[in-house]
């Protein structure tokens, strides 16, 4: 028998198919949707969520994921202050494939660490981790916060271990649940096409069809954005792939189309998203609703009529949007004036200044207030993973509207 009382609207739509397949037999399937639907709640409704999907996990023999369940249930929060004194570790490396990137994390994190008021000021103490991993860790392990490390293969692991010393916000996301003292924090794009499903379904949408680059942070986009629509119900009616130097897509259009959808989603960069937008309005008649990855985004056509990109939905950094941030942290502007600054790396500036937010403000996010920041509204879910709402940016007559993220 369903949960009659479980949830509202889309969530109860939701729990009433999840009973449908458990009174089918199908355990697995119900339990992923609980699972995904305690992604999405907060409090007491996502812990009932998690506790439905771990009966489910276990009736299904699944122990692997029901011993995941179990996990982010006993995940308690361990920051119970803000972090004003004392001394936050930051483990980024100073040389390899990502010195650029932790370079422009690390002038994020001063940005917002050099605007705090004398007496609320912990110490930064900067330790390379480019080396051995374990090294690091432990010359952090006095400190009141850890950020870090910022390489995947590092968080993995971190996560991977139940002993913990200092609370730690690591600077990647690998899983959707941590251990107990360990919070993932990351600009994931698999995250981002989830966000972006949601946002397409709760539009009224039900069916898709997805375009993204043959590269592997397209396939990123896609998996999110597949993965959580088929979860919601939603239908996909074409997953088309372009060549990472195309430059013509009248036949990527043409392959995408030829099933109708509600909507589009589009992952590209800004100059090959408006060529593939334009393809789709000289496609026909039809104009369904258009979706795009932030990396479609385009900051210099900020204010400037862009008519290539009528009537699409993007996600965007808060941080890149000029006059969007709010007056706690520092803008672009700021950072721009203080010195050189690569437009390339904006979203690794962006980052640093929210992971010096969530560090100033462990508690408070423990305790489940969200914190405005460079990236979106930030909140922490009881797996330890720190959620992000973003900003929406919709073209509309060439022109654009901010629409700010959902509470």
């Amino acid at each position: 028998m369903g949960l009659d009382t479980f949830g509202f609207g889309v969530d109860k739509a939701r729990s009433d198919r999840a009973e449908t397949l458990a009174n089918k037999g199908d355990y697995s399937g119900a339990a992923y949707l609980y699972e995904n639907l305690a992604r999405s709640n907060k409090g007491n409704q996502r812990r009932e969520y998690l506790q439905r999907a771990l009966m489910y996990y276990e009736r299904a023999g699944d122990e692997a994921s029901a011993a995941r369940i179990r996990m982010a249930l006993s995940n308690e929060a361990v920051v119970t202050s803000n972090v004003t004194t004392g001394e936050i570790a930051v483990l980024l490396p100073s040389s390899g494939v990502y010195a650029n990137a932790a370079n422009a994390v690390r002038q994020g994190i001063d940005s917002v660490h050099a605007r705090q008021p004398e007496g609320k000021r912990p110490t930064l103490r900067y330790i390379d981790s480019s080396g051995n991993l374990a090294d690091a860790i432990g010359q952090a392990d006095s400190a009141a916060m850890i950020l870090g490390p910022l390489s995947k293969p590092s968080v993995q692991k971190v996560t991977s271990t139940d002993q913990h010393g200092s609370p730690t916000i690591t600077l990647n996301q690998v899983s959707n649940y941590s251990p107990r003292g360990v919070y993932q924090f990351g600009l994931s794009p698999v995250a981002e096409g989830e966000i972006i499903a949601e946002k397409a379904w709760n539009d009224g949408h039900r069916t898709a069809s997805i375009i993204y680059p043959n590269t592997s942070w397209g396939s990123r986009y896609e998996k999110g954005f597949r993965q959580r629509w088929h979860s919601l119900g939603g239908a996909v009616t074409a997953r088309v792939i372009y060549p990472q130097g195309a430059g013509s897509f009248t036949n990527t259009v043409n392959s995408a189309t030829k099933t109708p959808a509600d909507t589009v989603f589009i992952v590209a960069k800004p100059s090959k998203a408006r060529k593939i937008r334009a393809q789709l309005l000289l496609a026909g008649s039809q104009n369904p609703a258009v979706y795009a990855s932030s990396t479609a985004y385009d900051r210099r056509l900020y204010g400037h009529k862009d008519s290539d990109f009528e009537n699409v939905w993007i996600p965007v950094l808060r941080w890149s949007v000029p006059g969007a941030s709010p007056a706690s942290i520092p803008t672009y502007q700021e950072l721009e004036s203080g010195g050189a600054i690569n437009p390339g790396l904006a979203k690794f500036y962006a980052f640093g200044i929210d992971a010096m937010l969530l560090a100033l403000n462990a508690g408070d996010i423990s305790r489940g207030k969200t914190i405005k920041g460079a990236t979106g509204d930030l909140s922490l879910d009881s797996n330890g993973i720190v959620r992000r709402n973003m900003l929406w940016l919709h073209y509309h007559n060439g022109t654009l509207t901010q629409h700010q993220p959902r509470s």
